[in-house]
């Protein structure tokens, strides 16, 4: 493996690593502080979209140059979203739930993947990971189909769910690179022969 592949696959690594140990962290602050949690992304979410629009608005009207009017449609719509949202946070937490349905269910389809590696390195119980992963999938879809359902008791679900993700994350990396060094070594092993094997003398 070149220099190059070898850095490209430490630093797909790193990020791997780094993701699964912020799913870890958000899913500690989402189980034990449901309800702030909640209320903290929808007024991120609304103070993002007030500042964006906010942003577009003061372009469109300070630009020297001529500019389409399409900046401040965008530029009025993100503002009166944003400030909506921060006057309803609740408004927003069934997008707030679907958003992070996806993302856990993309990580659960990567882990999927990462279980067949596991099958295909020979680990005996391979299929625990991808069991659990495509149970987890179902539960993020009904997460984003019925979202006003126990918003609490979701959160926490969900914050379990990522801190599973990102422990399972980090173990899958872990085990896959174990068992990958494991047969790098004995192939190296097979290919070395010995100066004096065939030696009759």
């Amino acid at each position: 493996m070149s220099k190059s592949k070898n850095k490209k696959h430490g630093k797909a690594i790193s990020t791997a690593i780094i993701s699964a140990l912020a799913y870890i962290v958000l899913g500690f602050v989402m189980i034990f502080y449901p309800d702030k949690v909640s209320i903290a992304l929808c007024y991120t979410l609304g103070g993002a979209l007030t500042v964006y629009g906010l942003f577009n608005l003061i372009t469109y009207f300070t630009s020297k140059q001529a500019s389409f009017g399409f900046e401040m449609i965008v530029g009025i719509a993100a503002t009166a979203f944003g400030v909506f949202f921060l006057i309803s946070p609740q408004s927003i937490l069934g997008m707030i739930f679907a958003i992070i349905g996806i993302l856990i269910i993309v990580d659960s389809t990567i882990d999927i993947k990462r279980s067949f590696q596991l099958k295909t390195l020979g680990v005996k119980y391979w299929w625990i990971s991808f069991v659990v992963s495509a149970l987890i999938i179902i539960f993020a879809i009904t997460t984003i189909i019925f979202p006003g359902f126990f918003a609490d008791i979701i959160m926490i679900i969900l914050g379990i769910a990522l801190v599973y993700e990102g422990i399972s994350g980090l173990t899958l990396i872990a085990t896959i690179g174990h068992y990958a060094k494991k047969i790098s070594n004995e192939s190296q092993m097979i290919n070395i022969t010995p100066d004096n094997e065939y030696d009759d003398d």
